[in-house]
């Protein structure tokens, strides 16, 4: 038998259940096979599911996650969906973000529409996104860096001799 849980309007400090249910509550660790949140916040959750709405998380560990109306610090998953929310680091096989914020996506492959992000690093995207820094833009940063750190500590080396 699936063991199950449920949260409303509570604050708990570890939840762990096959299938875990909260509204309106708040938890520093989940750990469960199903999550489902809605208006509810969480340190860290590790799950094979995850359907948040309106909720705000900290470090998510999920094979998939369908979060919308969310605020998400990390994601590390296989599928992550995201609309109308916002993440900070996205890490991720294949993501789908729509109408979103990331500040950083990392990912395989990337579909959406209005994506807005700081860092981008994916090998394939499909739709509209707006980003400071792509993958091209941060090899060459990368590059452009090397080269200012190769060219600093020279300087310094030949000083040092004299």
């Amino acid at each position: 038998m699936a063991n199950e849980k449920a949260l409303s309007n509570e604050s708990v400090e570890n939840a762990h259940a096959d299938t875990l249910s909260m509204h309106q509550s708040a938890a520093q660790n989940l750990n469960s096979k199903e999550a489902q949140l809605n208006m509810s916040a969480a340190g860290y959750l590790d799950a094979e599911h995850v359907d948040s709405k309106l909720s705000a998380l900290g470090n998510v560990q999920a094979k998939n996650l369908d979060a919308e109306l969310s605020l998400i610090g990390m994601i590390s998953g296989v599928q992550i969906n995201l609309r109308d929310g916002a993440a900070g680091v996205i890490v991720s096989d294949a993501a789908v973000v729509e109408n979103a914020t990331a500040g950083v996506l990392v990912a395989r492959e990337v579909h959406g529409t209005t994506l807005r992000t700081g860092v981008l690093l994916a090998g394939k995207v499909e739709g509209n996104v707006e980003t400071l820094l792509d993958t091209m833009g941060a090899i060459g940063a990368g590059l452009a860096a090397g080269v200012g750190i190769g060219l600093m500590l020279s300087i310094a080396k030949m000083l040092r001799r004299r």
